[in-house]
């Protein structure tokens, strides 16, 4: 639902872009909080949303037509920040996800041998 909200400032120019940005990531983080055990719908469903406001909603970082020239180096550093937030969200939750033995499931497999 915030990767939702995040598109609404997004359109608007200038720093309200930047916010909304900003917003997009803070959802992506909070994504990763709702991935339980082999279940990452909602953090896959943020993901994209969230690939979508970066790349063709958002008006300062946008791929197409933009309305508001933005100076390379600084459009490189939000892409830059985005894949390093992106990545550390996906494996995260490629970790929380794993179906992972729990001590107790281990101590039980010893007793039936």
């Amino acid at each position: 639902m915030l990767a939702l909200l995040s598109l609404l400032p997004s359109v608007v120019p200038g720093a309200m872009s930047i916010l909304g940005f900003m917003a997009s990531l803070g959802a992506l983080v909070f994504a990763v909080f709702s991935v339980s055990r082999c279940r990452k719908n909602h953090f896959n469903a943020t993901l994209i949303i969230v690939i979508v406001g970066l790349f063709l909603v958002n008006d300062s970082l946008r791929i197409w037509a933009d309305p508001l020239p933005m100076p390379s180096n600084i459009k490189a550093t939000m892409y830059g920040i985005f894949f390093m937030v992106a990545l550390a969200c996906m494996i995260a939750a490629s970790e929380l996800s794993r179906n992972k033995p729990t001590p107790d499931s281990d101590v039980n497999d010893k007793n039936d041998l």
